[in-house]
């Protein structure tokens, strides 16, 4: 959508202030609706994911807001799953845009609003005009500062804390997690799935001051059963076993994460009956996130783009090379040039042989394909460098089993080419 894509990504001036004047000409829409509020380094979308598919099975209307997209824009706006139609999109943004310029009109010192701002006073028309029960709301960048942070919620949820975006986060875990946990409020039950004792004391520090009680998954004796392509397993206490529909070893943690909300959302008044957590867990799905888009030939797609995601997603590709007959893996890769060439390390000893390309966000600069190139080269590992993705796909698809991945704007990107 052309208006979205004209404003700014980040503002000059930091702060909530902006974004709440925008609700406020809008009539403050967020104060109509019921959110769960989510913060963290990796896991956002799958604990999204789970908690919004078990609501959904609880006969609720639930909305989600997501970012980035992988296709299309719309992605970023469901109610139940599906997309917001263009129709919806085309008349809720220019009203989201209008109240944005009348704040950019009264308060010119305030910098001009931006994009991710825009979007968010979009989420919040489009839920409330649609009537949300309830809202999974993902925060963009951190959390103290993340327009999302208007809201007053029902629950909080942290998934994991790891060093990603430090250049406007923090150097160090605690410096982010003061970040992520900006999203705590006051009286407001807090989950944890953080597993970082240095980042879980900060989070456990500003839970104390807030009087926002405390719930972690540390702190529930819960048993991950393993996964395969079939799907992973754990036994969750008062629940019993739990099939989970998402692939990979961290989903276990993300799928603990997301029942200790549940349990705690159940305590809050929302009838979640058991028989939807378990067809919710099973039924989950989330675009992008270690999947398999075709077994013969083998091709698996995975938005990993940070450390912590590149090493979850190197554990889960060691485990599947024995479903694979212990073949290597072909690596479809591309990354934004703020990222380090050091991102590529896990997935090196897996790698029959790398394909770069570039990883166009439609803001920041992709990493040039030959310094990626370079970069596995010296480490002993055969790659090909592409100026332009569909001879990058053609390439690839030559020697599966095929891994796309490093980031899910390239993701979004290769499935256009194979679609």
């Amino acid at each position: 959508m052309k208006i979205i894509g004209q404003r700014v990504r980040f503002g000059s001036h930091l702060g909530l202030e902006r974004i709440q004047l925008v609700c406020d000409a809008l009539g403050n829409p967020e104060r109509n609706l019921k959110f769960i509020h989510i913060a963290g380094t990796s896991g956002k979308g799958s604990v999204s994911a789970f908690l919004g598919e078990v609501l959904k099975c609880s006969g609720m209307k639930v909305g989600s807001f997501t970012s980035p997209h992988l296709e299309r824009y719309s992605e970023r706006f469901r109610i139940n799953g599906e997309p917001i139609d263009e129709e919806t999109l085309n008349e809720i943004v220019p009203r989201a845009e209008e109240a944005c310029r009348q704040v950019e009109a009264d308060r010119p010192d305030l910098g001009a609003v931006t994009e991710f701002e825009l979007a968010t006073a979009a989420g919040f028309l489009y839920f409330r005009q649609s009537q949300a029960d309830v809202v999974v709301l993902e925060t963009g960048l951190g959390g103290r500062l993340d327009a999302t942070n208007v809201v007053e919620p029902l629950l909080t949820v942290i998934t994991t804390i790891g060093l990603d975006h430090e250049d406007r986060l923090g150097s160090t875990l605690e410096e982010i997690a003061a970040e992520k946990g900006g999203i705590i409020k006051a009286g407001v039950p807090v989950v944890s799935g953080v597993q970082s004792p240095d980042a879980e004391k900060v989070l456990k520090r500003i839970a104390l001051e807030k009087q926002a009680d405390w719930r972690s998954t540390k702190e529930v004796p819960w048993v991950g059963h393993g996964w395969s392509l079939a799907g992973g397993s754990l036994t969750f206490p008062g629940l019993g076993l739990v099939n989970i529909g998402l692939l990979g070893g961290h989903q276990l943690q993300n799928a603990a994460t997301a029942l200790v909300a549940i349990m705690e959302l159940r305590k809050l008044g929302l009838e979640i009956p058991p028989e939807a957590i378990r067809r919710g867990f099973q039924e989950v799905s989330w675009p992008g996130r270690m999947e398999v888009a075709s077994h013969n030939p083998f091709i698996l797609f995975d938005g990993a783009h940070n450390q912590e995601g590149i090493e979850a997603l190197a554990q889960s590709l060691q485990q599947l090379q024995g479903e694979l007959g212990g073949e290597k893996f072909t690596f479809l890769f591309g990354m934004l040039h703020n990222k380090s060439l050091s991102l590529l390390d896990p997935l090196l000893p897996l790698a029959r042989r790398f394909v770069f390309a570039r990883a166009d966000s439609g803001r920041l600069p992709a990493m040039e394909p030959r310094v990626m190139a370079d970069y596995a080269e010296q480490a002993g590992v055969a790659a090909a460098a592409c100026e332009e993705l569909p001879e990058a796909v053609a390439e690839a698809v030559k020697t599966p089993p095929l891994c796309i991945c490093g980031s899910l704007y390239l993701v979004g990107s290769v499935k256009r080419v194979l679609r």
